[in-house]
């Protein structure tokens, strides 16, 4: 027996245990994360989102009804989500602020319904176009929208390939955004000027 001991390394370092997205809904069906705030599930880690701040808090109900409008027109079956929970993987269940999915009859909002992304970047500029755009390329979102509240600006992602997006565009607040995966929907942002 001493023989076999002398073989394992005793010395070694914890390892992180990553939450999966049912570890997460379980927790939060718990009551855990009641007194924490809003918390999103991003690559096995529990992550307390920042307050929403008014200019935030403007842009979301503007797009997303502009978005709906559009998507109106097109007849495309799809519908549009506020602040859905979105299970891209076993261990990440973002909460994007704006998703339009294909319209389905489920809990959270898996994967393979969803169509475009967006995040409104009020104070997490950096957040959504690095470790967030990454997520959303890594898991083949279509394409994923930044709308850059200081910079008055949309930025437009799409073609993911591994841990980036192939393609990119930039539209000023007030101007027509066509989705460059969604045929025929055209955004009217003028409302966000």
């Amino acid at each position: 027996m001493g023989e076999e001991l002398s073989t394992i390394d005793l010395r070694s370092d914890p390892t992180r245990y990553p939450l999966t997205v049912r570890d997460f809904v379980m927790l939060h069906e718990a009551g855990a994360f009641d007194q924490v705030g809003r918390v999103e599930l991003i690559e096995g880690e529990i992550l307390q989102m920042a307050p929403m701040h008014r200019p935030h808090a403007r842009i979301v109900p503007l797009l997303s009804i502009a978005l709906d409008r559009a998507i109106g027109m097109i007849d495309a079956g799809l519908e549009v989500l506020a602040e859905p929970s979105a299970e891209l993987d076993t261990h990440s269940l973002p909460q994007a602020d704006i998703v339009v999915a294909d319209i389905a009859d489920e809990k959270i909002v898996s994967r393979g319904t969803v169509r475009l992304l967006v995040e409104v970047a009020a104070t997490s500029l950096g957040y959504d176009l690095g470790r967030k755009k990454r997520l959303y390329a890594r898991a083949e979102v279509p394409e994923y929208w930044v709308a850059d509240v200081d910079g008055r600006r949309i930025i437009r992602f799409h073609a993911p390939t591994g841990e980036d997006f192939a393609e990119r565009a930039e539209f000023a607040f007030g101007d027509p955004i066509p989705s460059a995966t969604i045929p025929g929907l055209v955004v009217d942002t003028s409302r966000l000027v």
